[in-house]
């Protein structure tokens, strides 16, 4: 009787193993065939990523036992302080390849205090709910390339309209989300999601008799991007401010 499941699961394994290959195949496509800064950044910042929750991956033997014995907010912490590496690392690269408009910022602190809130209520929001319903592996890294379409797809877009960029409402960006960014995105979340998942797993029952279908539980942070889009254009009009006032 559990065989449709486990089928369900394979496929659904295959299905994102295959996205994430043919995303970050594209990446090296596009940086070999259109060898600007900006595409080497992003493929060496995301191949970097994946690399990364592969590294704790092979090396969870020595961390996971100790994070497990506060599993909930262990595993927030991980997934917080993975966000901080992700995003120096992209700047980091960034610098090394003398890109522009990759990073949030080109200052570290400023780009940190732009993104980091996105990156904790979506964190703490993604632990509460795998806490409750614990997603496979497939399943988290599949949330973490909508994560990511919701923080810089849809926030990001939202602050380039301060730019004049209005990409946002074009179907052609659209479809890049759906065919390229999506997949080749999930390795920048994977450390941000994947980990925290282990450390619960190996810590914490379950809650039982989750309410809201499963289906939809998955998307919960994303309702994190009504009061972060509010944040940032907050932070966009203070930082236009500053620059008038000093030129």
């Amino acid at each position: 009787m559990f065989e449709p499941i486990n089928g369900f699961q394979k496929a659904r394994t295959w299905l994102v193993g295959i996205g994430i290959s043919w995303g970050l195949a594209l990446m090296i496509v596009s940086a070999l065939s259109d060898p600007t800064p900006e595409n080497y950044t992003l493929a060496a910042s995301i191949w970097s990523a994946g690399f990364y929750t592969l590294l704790l991956r092979v090396s969870r033997r020595w961390w996971l036992p100790f994070l497990a014995k506060r599993p909930l907010q262990n595993a927030a912490i991980l997934g917080i302080f993975n966000a901080v590496v992700i995003e120096t690392e992209f700047l980091i690269f960034e610098k090394l390849f003398g890109a522009v408009g990759v990073a949030a910022h080109p200052n570290l602190l400023v780009d940190l205090v732009m993104t980091m809130p996105w990156y904790i209520g979506m964190i703490i929001i993604f632990v509460f709910i795998q806490h409750k319903y614990r997603f496979p592996t497939a399943t988290v890294l599949f949330l973490g390339g909508v994560y990511e379409i919701g923080g810089d797809g849809i926030a990001g877009q939202v602050a380039a309209l301060f730019d004049g960029n209005f990409q946002l409402f074009s179907l052609e960006y659209w479809a890049m989300i759906v065919f390229l960014f999506l997949w080749a995105y999930i390795p920048v979340y994977s450390s941000m999601l994947l980990p925290p998942s282990w450390v619960i797993a190996s810590g914490q029952p379950p809650i039982s008799k989750p309410i809201i279908p499963r289906g939809l539980a998955g998307l919960i942070p994303l309702t994190w991007l009504l009061p972060f889009i509010v944040y940032i254009l907050l932070v966009l009009v203070f930082l236009s401010a500053l620059s008038e006032i000093f030129g």
